[in-house]
């Protein structure tokens, strides 16, 4: 009974020296991290063989139960070996076991050789069989698989002499004990590659993390957790710490150490405390360390498995262009580009607070210019545009500091100027007259007509608009037509002064015309009247551009289709002056002629105005008989014969035939 025991005893020690071999390999595999599956045919070869040597000292530490016949953990060596490291480690683990066991000899050697390769092929198999079907639980799948190896070894003893004995004294430890200690490390060595394989997959993840993170060029991006230790950070957000305070950070690094700014530090303190209580935040804030820099900030929780708040990730990105654009947008939406006064919008949206708010008591203004259109069609749209300049910033300088201005139309503005009382209205109105007077374009003074109404509660905002427009009309009847006949006599001075030529040549049409007029028998006050437009006829030369006026050579299609607009300027400037609007038609129509071929019109014979065939001669006489950069003047006599030639079709016969008489 003792010798049973002691003989038990030694069968488990060797047992328990072939265990320690393997949770040894176990050990040494868990420390390298090896991975099964990525590494080249080379490393599997070299696994391969150092799983081999841990065979061979597993092979060297058997207990023996006869001459020739020993017993060791080898089959849970390379039944794993086959299960977890594939067909390459395992044919050398089974080749260098098999010859070793050949070389040993003796009657096991046939049961030794096959409880070599018998398991390493099951345990390939398993492999296999564990891709393609549904997997229980690690420990119990991989017991039976432990059970189902050493069945075979039991089987593999078939082969011993006197086999029963041998399966009876074995039977405990291959089918009780192995069975476990093959499910213990494969458990073991499942869990060893998970872990690899996730250690892996968390760089890579790493990887990919701080690439991305690190692949926007204006967005920081950072995380930190409760006690506002950086955790991660991108490479942008590394380089501003390093620009705005000189710092290179490093992870644990505490983010409000690095910011020195205190009101910075204040205002990220709070965020992120509201974001480590589970609130995401999103802020634009205007940089308290760069003027005009602003950033889109977006504060958001990190929540670990158990869903609490371990810490704060930051994103934060300039906005400064995008954030201008929008003032720009807005300003533009709400001004007028050409004077920067509020425009019509603003003042729309005014109209409705104060149509909410009836209570609200003001003076309303509005202001016209006169004679702008007079401006546009004698000078350009340009100068034009800078009598709008004028007149707003006159009315800026004078009412800005009281109320709202508003520029509402093409030349009309309008001032809203709350808790103003009349008197002083009237004041400010009196002071921004004396302002504009003061100022000429082109040498013509800029006059400004305004109306003024008061708002009470009694009256809605159109009965007070209307009754400042009523007066502004009133107040323009007395002052726009001595204005258009100032700015008429500037036009015509200017055209003289930029073309000397102009004016000699107006004259000299007047005294022809004055001598045809005597000649018709017209009365003194027609005469008159046939000189001023006579000398106003080619008013509207000042809109046509110097270089044709003046030019040296003959001129092209493209240049007298500019020349034919004079006769439609002049009307246009003419026409809304009172001293001057009788003669504005006369003047478009003087380059008609009696066949209908003229211009701007086509008029035929007599539906030419009277006075426009009178200066029709005229001008063509003198045009004629007057030297040109282009050409040399005619003679009277050429002259002469040139009109005699055109009777009836360019001029009016009968009158022409009367210059003609008189002139000869």
């Amino acid at each position: 009974m003792l010798e049973d025991f002691l003989q038990l005893l030694e069968t488990l020690t060797d047992v328990l020296k072939n265990s320690v071999l393997l949770f040894a390999l176990l050990f040494i595999y868990s420390i390298t991290n090896f991975q099964i599956n990525r590494k080249s045919i080379q490393k599997k070869i070299i696994i391969g063989f150092i799983i081999s040597v841990f065979m061979l000292l597993i092979m060297l530490f058997p207990w023996k139960m006869n001459e020739g016949i020993y017993f060791d953990t080898r089959s849970v060596l390379v039944s794993l070996t086959g299960v977890f490291f594939g067909w390459i480690p395992t044919s050398i683990v089974v080749l260098v076991g098999s010859i070793y066991r050949i070389i040993i000899g003796g009657p096991g050697v046939y049961s030794g050789v096959l409880t070599i390769i018998g398991p390493a092929a099951i345990g390939l198999l398993w492999a296999h069989y564990r891709k393609t079907k549904k997997q229980l639980p690690v420990f119990i799948e991989y017991y039976i698989f432990g059970l189902v190896v050493h069945v075979y070894v039991l089987l593999c003893f078939l082969t011993l002499p006197n086999p029963a004995t041998m399966i009876a004294s074995t039977v405990l430890p291959f089918i009780g004990l192995f069975p476990i200690l093959t499910a213990i490390l494969a458990v073991a060595l499942n869990n060893q590659i998970k872990r690899v394989e996730t250690t892996e997959i968390i760089k890579q993840q790493q990887t990919l993390l701080q690439a991305s993170i690190d692949s926007p060029e204006m967005l920081e991006i950072y995380a930190v957790d409760h006690q506002y230790r950086y955790l991660v950070f991108n490479e942008f957000h590394r380089l501003a710490m390093l620009r705005y305070y000189q710092r290179h950070i490093a992870k644990g690094d505490h983010l409000l150490d690095v910011i020195r700014n205190p009101d910075i530090q204040t205002r990220m303190k709070e965020s992120i405390k509201r974001a480590l209580s589970g609130e995401s935040i999103n802020n634009i804030v205007r940089l308290e360390i760069e003027e005009e820099k602003y950033h889109e900030e977006h504060y958001r929780p990190i929540y670990n498995d158990h869903q609490k708040v371990v810490g704060v990730t930051i994103f934060s990105i300039d906005v400064t262009e995008r954030i201008t654009n929008e003032k720009h947008i807005l300003h533009i939406s709400y001004h007028d580009v050409l004077t920067g006064l509020k425009n019509r919008r603003y003042y729309s949206d005014l109209i409705k607070r104060y149509e909410q708010e009836k209570e609200i008591c003001f003076a309303l203004i509005l202001a016209d210019i006169n004679g702008l259109k007079v401006v546009n069609d004698a000078f350009g749209h340009e100068t034009g545009d800078e009598l709008l300049i004028d007149v707003a910033q006159s009315i800026r300088k004078i009412f800005s500091h009281y109320g709202e201005i508003a520029r509402i139309g093409g030349d009309e503005f309008v001032i809203i100027l709350e808790n103003t009382k009349k008197e002083q209205a009237k004041h400010l109105v009196e002071m921004a007259k004396t302002e504009l007077k003061q100022q000429y374009i082109k040498g013509t003074s800029i006059t400004v007509s305004f109306g003024l109404a008061m708002k009470t509660q009694e009256l809605t905002f159109d009965e007070v608009f209307k009754a400042a427009e009523d007066e502004m009309y009133k107040t323009k009847l007395f002052e726009f037509s001595s204005n258009r006949s100032e700015t008429i006599k500037t036009i015509l001075n200017t055209l003289y002064v930029k073309n000397p030529r102009e004016e000699l040549h107006s004259r000299r049409v007047s005294g022809y015309c004055q001598r045809i007029g005597e000649v018709l028998h017209l009365r003194p006050d027609e005469i008159n009247l046939l000189r001023n437009m006579a000398n106003l006829h080619d008013i509207g030369k000042i809109a046509i551009d110097d270089s044709i006026l003046n030019k040296t050579e003959p001129l092209t299609p493209e240049d007298w289709q500019e020349i034919r607009k004079h006769p439609e300027i002049g009307y246009r400037l003419l026409v809304s002056s009172t001293e001057h609007a009788e003669i504005a038609q006369d003047i478009l129509y003087h380059h008609e002629r009696w066949d209908g071929s003229g211009y701007p019109k086509g008029l035929i014979g007599e539906e030419i105005p009277f006075f426009s065939r009178i200066i029709a001669i005229a001008d063509a006489y003198d045009a004629m008989t007057s030297e040109r950069p282009y050409r040399h003047a005619l003679l009277h006599t050429q002259a002469i014969e040139e009109i005699r030639k055109n009777l009836g079709t360019q001029f009016d016969p009968v009158i022409a035939q009367k210059f003609i008489d008189s002139f000869q």
